[in-house]
């Protein structure tokens, strides 16, 4: 991709909708996100004014990000002017790595009211005075000793719907770079989420923090602010220190559904060079009206919900998978190894099952743990008030169990009767819509690609089995087990017979269902040999 050497007009382009905020050249107005983000009321940046300390400032994002700015740190670009600020993909010179650059950034969980756990940092508390003013902070990085230093909290830009509105973390999710110049000629370039610098997030802070992480964790830490907020006109800056000119301005809109699309857009008139970006972002984490409001049921299991028939006890799907149960909840799920795979065990923890636990924290989290005792991943979920799996995020470790090799997050909906409507997983070509009409699944939209239709049997899907990628396309790996635990809505309530992917021949198969195992084929001309896809046991 492009290395971006220009600097940066950004435009954001909205979808027609409803609000006060500001219109579009052709009259049609925008939202900005209706709810403030989850972390709204707890974010700010605070300043440690004592020397001694490492840090200079930790800040706590409004989505569950965090910054912390060690002393003494300065911008690779320091002095320069404001220069492809925003770009789909990094320049090797203009980044820090996120741990060892002098910034560090991750997401955080709250404690309790003013303490608040670092990931892949430590504990921070704040300490306020009697009239609640911070003074001063408590710093206990992980594996070291805890420190206090006096501290205060930054001032913020005012808290106007556009500032409210734009003060969160933003997630890239698709763009193309594009332009002249006199090495290349024209080029364009479509964004690659799976590209190690690509352009992953965006943060922008009351307190004028501007960041961006990419995909390999590198981060770039800026500066903005108001220019002319009746146009939606911001600035950036490397150091805060403000040119008088027009390198570094950006305008903003919204659009609805927590969207924005950024146009990036430069000529040089001597050169006759230029570039052309759009990127598009949606909000991390978003907050609905209702999030503080989740009780989720402990009246009866999320087993009992789900399966009304027998338990299974083994799954033979890619992997031969046991499930263990304990006083109607599942609870480890252990696989043996082979020649190929090491031997593994998944470990659950129902943590909303603890009345103390804060709103924060996920209500459920698994674990895989290698043969060698190494954390393979960890997957932390929330559960809607039916006590479904609602917003997901998942940390793969390398071999190591420490090193974080990559991360993600997915999110699921349900209708009322629980079946489960919508899924995005998290990565590229792996967002769902399910259609469901008399208890069955009856067509699967997999967004960008294709739409598969299913039939169905009269006999009853006794044992509510439901095997996602073997028979309904849905590549979604891990979260499989959020089914078994009974945590991911309903299955279908007959045994699928036919499915059938529009507009591909070969992609229209038949099932039979035995007593322990599945079958499918093809069902065209000249292919009629059936083929075991799942075998399965179930609890004595």
């Amino acid at each position: 991709m492009k290395k971006n050497v220009l600097w940066l007009l950004l435009t954001v382009l909205a979808v027609a909708s409803l609000t006060s905020c500001g219109s579009d050249g052709d009259g049609s107005v925008v939202i900005p996100p209706s709810n403030p983000p989850k972390f709204e009321s707890v974010s700010g940046k605070y300043e440690i004014s004592d020397n001694t300390s490492p840090y200079e400032s930790v800040e706590l994002g409004a989505s569950g990000d965090y910054v912390v700015t060690k002393r003494g740190y300065t911008s690779s670009q320091a002095s320069a002017k404001a220069k492809g600020m925003l770009s789909l993909e990094r320049e090797a010179s203009l980044t820090r790595a996120a741990t060892d650059g002098g910034i560090i950034y991750g997401t955080y969980t709250q404690i309790d009211g003013n303490t608040f756990n670092l990931e892949g940092f430590g504990v921070i508390e704040l300490i306020t005075n009697g009239g609640g003013t911070v003074t001063g902070i408590s710093i206990t990085p992980s594996g070291g000793n805890e420190m206090t230093f006096s501290a205060s909290k930054a001032q913020e830009m005012g808290s106007d719907e556009l500032t409210e509105a734009l003060c969160r973390t933003w997630k890239v999710i698709g763009g193309v770079e594009k332009g002249y110049d006199h090495y290349d000629g024209e080029y364009e370039y479509p964004f690659d989420a799976n590209d190690p610098g690509a352009l992953k997030e965006i943060m922008f802070t009351k307190s004028g923090t501007f960041l961006n992480l990419y995909n390999d964790n590198t981060i770039e830490a800026l500066f903005w602010k108001w220019e002319d907020q009746g146009k939606m006109l911001l600035r950036g800056s490397w150091d805060n220190i403000w040119y008088n000119d027009d390198d570094g301005n950006f305008t903003i809109q919204f659009s609805a559904g927590n969207r924005l699309t950024i146009r990036e857009y430069y000529v040089e008139n001597e050169s006759g060079e230029w570039y052309d970006n759009t990127i598009e972002l949606e909000e991390k984490n978003p907050a609905s009206a209702d999030d503080d409001e989740v009780v989720i049921p402990t009246g009866e299991s999320p087993l009992e919900k789900v399966f009304t028939g027998n338990l299974v006890d083994i799954v033979d799907d890619h992997g031969r998978d046991q499930f263990i149960y304990q006083n109607g909840f599942l609870t480890q799920v252990k696989y043996v190894g082979d020649s190929y795979e090491q031997s593994y065990v998944i470990n659950f923890e129902y943590l909303y099952l603890n009345s103390s636990k804060p709103a924060t924290e996920p209500d459920v989290r698994y674990t895989k743990t290698r043969e060698d005792g190494t954390t393979s991943y960890v997957y932390d979920i929330w559960l809607d008030e039916a006590g479904f799996a609602k917003d997901i995020k998942s940390t793969h470790y390398e071999k190591d169990g420490t090193t974080v090799s990559f991360d993600f997050e997915s999110s699921c909906r349900y209708d009322s009767e629980g079946h489960l409507v919508y899924m995005n997983e998290g990565r590229e070509e792996r967002e769902y819509n399910l259609t469901w009409t008399g208890g069955d699944i009856t067509s699967i939209e997999t967004v960008g690609r294709h739409t598969t239709n299913y039939s169905y049997s009269e006999s009853l899907n006794e044992n509510n089995l439901m095997f996602f990628y073997d028979m309904f396309d849905m590549d979604i790996e891990e979260l499989k087990y959020l089914y078994w635990a009974g945590l991911m809505g309903v299955a279908p309530k007959h045994t699928l017979i036919h499915s059938e992917e529009m507009g591909y021949e070969e992609g229209v198969y038949d099932y039979q269902w035995e007593a322990n195992r599945i079958l499918s084929k093809r069902s065209y001309e000249g292919d009629d040999a059936w083929e075991e896809i799942v075998n399965f046991t179930f609890v004595e």
